[in-house]
C-alpha cells in the first residue's frame, strides 16, 4: 500500500483495492494501524462523510519522513536529504583527498552530520559502484575506489546511529527515477547509463529488478562490434570499449597527441566538426544502439532512459544510436521510447535516498530487516 501510494497517491480505497487485488474490508482493516501511525492520511473527506470513510483518498504524508542518500565516486562524495518521495530539501558534496576508508568514511559523516539538521533521520542509503544486491551491507568489487569485503554499512550506522543501507548506484538511480524521476507512471523501463562505467537498471512491473543474486544489470561488456578497441578487461568492441569516458578520450585524443584530453574538450572538437572527434562519437552512438535494442528484444521494455556523467555525447550520437536501433531491433518487437535524463552526481545520491526509502517503509527483505 506504501508503495503504491508514493508512486501514484493521492488514490482512493477503492482504486487501492484494484490495484492491490485485496478486498475492500481488507483495505479498511491495513489502511486502519497507518492511518493511526500518521504513516498515511485522507487528502480532504468529502462533505457527505466523515473522515476514515471510504470516499476519503489517501495520500502518503511524506514530508514527515525524512532520508539521507550518498553516491560515492572516485573524486567526490555527494550528498542529499529527502523526504519519502525522494523530493530534495538539500544537498552538500566533499572532494576526497583519497579512496583510503578512513577518507572516505570520514567525508561521509561530515556530510551526514551537515544534512541531518533537526528531526529524525529515518534511514542512510549510499550508492556507489560494485556488486551489491539491492538492500547490501558491504561493498564489494569497487574497481573505482578498489575496495571488496568492506562493511560499509556497518561501519557507518556505528558512527551516525543512523540505519544504513547499501545499493549499487545505477540501481539506486533507477529507484529515484522511477519514484519521482523521467519514470515516475512507467511500469517497466531501463535506466542506461554511461559515463566512467556503463551501468543499467531495470523496472518491471513497477519494481527496480534485482534477481536471486541482486547482481542484475552487467551490461558493460556486452560484445557490441567484432572489432574495434579493447577495453581494459581485454574484451574487443565491447560496451565499455566505445562508451566510457576513459575510452572516449582516448580514441580522440591519442591521435591528437592528447594524452590529458577530457570530456569536455573532446565533445568541443566534435561540436567544430573534428572527423577523429565524430567518429568516436558515432561508434560510441552504434553502441549504445545495439544495447538498447537488445533490451527490447529480450525484455520488451517500452522506454529505455539515458542517463550518466558521460550523456553529453549523445548531440553527436543520436543519429547512429538510431540507425542501430533500426537495425539490431527484432522485426516483431516494439521501438522504445529513448529519453535523455540529463542530471549531476546529486540525482544519484537522491536514488541512494529512494533506497533507504524502499529498505525501511516498503521491501524490508526478511533476511535484512532494517536497525530498530
Amino acid at each position: 500500500m506504501v508503495r503504491a501510494l508514493l508512486l501514484a497517491g493521492p488514490l482512493s480505497r477503492a482504486e487501492l483495492a484494484r490495484r492491490l487485488e485485496r478486498s475492500p474490508a481488507s483495505i479498511t482493516k491495513i489502511t486502519q494501524p497507518l492511518l493511526g501511525s500518521g504513516l498515511i492520511g485522507e487528502v480532504t473527506a468529502p462533505t457527505a462523510e466523515s473522515p476514515g470513510r471510504p470516499g476519503a483518498p489517501l495520500v502518503l504524508h511524506a514530508d514527515r519522513h525524512r532520508f539521507l542518500g550518498v553516491k560515492v565516486t572516485a573524486d567526490e562524495v555527494y550528498a542529499v536529504r529527502t523526504d519519502a518521495a525522494g523530493s530534495v530539501e538539500v544537498f552538500a558534496h566533499r572532494p576526497l583527498a583519497d579512496v583510503e576508508q578512513d577518507t572516505v568514511v570520514a567525508e561521509i559523516i561530515e556530510l551526514v552530520n551537515e544534512l541531518s539538521g533537526p528531526g529524525e533521520i529515518q534511514a542512510l542509503g549510499v550508492g556507489l559502484a560494485g556488486q551489491m544486491s539491492r538492500f547490501d551491507d558491504t561493498v564489494r568489487a569497487n574497481s573505482f575506489l578498489g575496495w571488496d569485503q568492506v562493511p560499509l554499512a556497518r561501519i557507518l550506522e556505528k558512527a551516525t546511529g543512523i540505519p544504513t543501507v547499501l545499493s549499487e548506484d545505477a540501481r539506486a538511480l533507477t529507484a529515484g527515477v522511477h519514484w519521482s524521476g523521467p519514470g515516475r507512471g512507467m511500469s517497466d523501463f531501463a535506466v542506461l547509463t554511461v559515463g566512467v562505467g556503463v551501468g543499467l537498471g531495470i523496472v518491471i512491473e513497477d519494481r527496480v529488478l534485482a534477481g536471486p543474486t541482486g547482481r542484475v544489470g552487467r551490461i558493460g561488456h556486452t560484445r557490441v562490434a567484432d572489432s574495434g578497441p579493447v577495453c581494459p578487461l581485454g574484451h574487443r568492441g565491447c560496451a565499455s570499449a566505445f562508451l566510457t569516458t576513459a575510452s572516449i578520450t582516448q580514441g580522440i585524443g591519442v591521435p591528437h597527441g592528447r594524452a590529458d584530453l577530457d570530456l569536455e574538450e573532446a565533445l568541443a572538437l566534435a561540436a567544430a566538426g573534428d572527423p577523429v572527434a565524430l567518429r568516436v562519437f558515432e561508434d560510441a552512438g552504434h553502441a549504445l544502439g545495439v544495447l538498447v535494442a537488445e533490451l527490447a528484444n529480450m525484455l520488451g521494455l517500452p522506454a529505455v532512459i539515458l542517463a550518466g556523467d558521460g550523456l553529453g555525447m549523445i548531440a553527436h550520437a543520436r543519429r547512429r544510436m538510431d540507425a542501430a536501433i533500426a537495425d539490431h531491433l527484432d522485426p516483431n518487437a516494439t521501438p522504445p521510447q529513448v529519453v535523455a535524463f540529463t542530471s549531476g552526481f546529486d540525482e544519484w545520491a537522491r536514488g541512494a535516498a529512494v533506497v533507504a526509502c524502499q529498505w525501511m517503509l516498503v521491501d524490508p527483505p526478511p533476511h535484512h530487516t532494517a536497525p530498530a
